[in-house]
C-alpha cells in the first residue's frame, strides 16, 4: 500500500501549479486518465467520523462531480432480518444502490428514491445528474455488488483517537450509544470480511 494521499495538501498544491482542469486532477492525483467521454465512479469508503462527506465535497468541487452517499441507500426496516444483517454490509441496500449505478455507468440520468431511515419512508423521486463524474460516499460502497463498477476506490485513514473525540461532540448521548453498540461494530465486521483497505484502495489521510 502507498504512503497515505493528504487529500486537502494536495489539493492545495495543484491549484498553486495551475492544474484546475477535472482531467489533470485525476491523473496528478492518482494517476488516472480516462477516455474521451468515460463516466468516472470513485467510491469513498472508510470508518465513521474518519472525513468521508469532507473528502467528498473537497473532490466533488475540485473533479465538478456529484457526490451520492450510501447513507441514503440504508435497507428499510422491514427488511433487517436478522439472516440480512449476519451478512457483512448486509444493512446497505447495495442492490438497489448498484441498479442506479449500472445505469448512471451506461450513460443514463437514472431516477432513484433516497431513503429517510428516522421515518422509514422512501423521499421523492430524483434522477442522478449525468455529470461525467459520480463519487459515492460512505460506508459499505466496497462491496462486491458496487465496487466493480468503482474506476478509483479510496479509503480514509483517520486515528480512532480523533474518529471518536468527533463523534463525542457532534452526536447526542442517545446517537452516540447507538455509534458504538451497533454503528461501529457492523462496520468492522465488513472492514475485515473485505479485507479493507486492500491493495487497490488508495488511501487518504
Amino acid at each position: 500500500m502507498t504512503q497515505p494521499l493528504r487529500i486537502r495538501e494536495k489539493l492545495a498544491e495543484l491549484a498553486l501549479r495551475g492544474e484546475t482542469q477535472p482531467e489533470e486532477v485525476m491523473e496528478a492525483l492518482f494517476g488516472l486518465k480516462p477516455s474521451p467521454g468515460q463516466r468516472i465512479l470513485i467510491t469513498l469508503d472508510g470508518p465513521c467520523a474518519s472525513g468521508k462527506t469532507t473528502a467528498a465535497e473537497a473532490l466533488a468541487k475540485a473533479l465538478g462531480a456529484f457526490v451520492l452517499h450510501t447513507d441514503d441507500f440504508v435497507v428499510p426496516h422491514a427488511q433487517k432480518t436478522p439472516a440480512r444483517l449476519a451478512v457483512p454490509g448486509g444493512n446497505c441496500d447495495w442492490e438497489r444502490l448498484s441498479q442506479v449505478i449500472s445505469q448512471w455507468k451506461a450513460g443514463l440520468s437514472p431516477a432513484y428514491q433516497r431513503y429517510d431511515c428516522r421515518h422509514d419512508c422512501f423521499l421523492p423521486p430524483e434522477n442522478l445528474a449525468s455529470d461525467r463524474i459520480l463519487i459515492l460516499e460512505g460506508s459499505y460502497c466496497n462491496l462486491p455488488g458496487l465496487r466493480k463498477y468503482a474506476d478509483l476506490r479510496l479509503f480514509m485513514d483517520t486515528p480512532e483517537p480523533e474518529r471518536l473525540e468527533r463523534l463525542r461532540r457532534r452526536e447526542p448521548p442517545g446517537s452516540l450509544r447507538m455509534f458504538f453498540s451497533k454503528w461501529i461494530p457492523l462496520e468492522n465486521v465488513y472492514f475485515a470480511a473485505y479485507g479493507l483497505p486492500d491493495e487497490q484502495c488508495v488511501v487518504i489521510r
